[in-house]
């Protein structure tokens, strides 16, 4: 019986000694997805930061193109009234 328990103490011990490179190998690979991840959450952030700026320079160009439109519709109305 002695053996026996040797004999299976023996294959868990290999087992064991298969699964640690494993587990490091897979720790590792963890490591890399995490860091993409967090390189990924940041270009994220910086593209969004990008979009809201350019949202606002187009909000605001069509803000300027508006007041440019009025204004040339009062100089219109004030040379009309000139040569009424």
């Amino acid at each position: 019986m002695a053996e026996l328990e040797n004999l299976v103490l023996e294959h868990l011990r290999a087992i064991r000694g298969s699964i640690e490179p494993l587990d490091r190998k897979v720790e590792r690979l963890e490591a890399k997805v995490e860091s993409r991840f967090d390189h990924v959450e940041a270009r994220i952030d910086e593209l969004d930061t990008r979009v809201a700026g350019l949202t606002h320079a187009v909000v605001a160009a069509f803000g300027a193109l508006g007041h440019r439109l009025d204004d040339h519709e009062r100089r219109i109305a004030r040379i009309d009234a000139e040569r009424a």
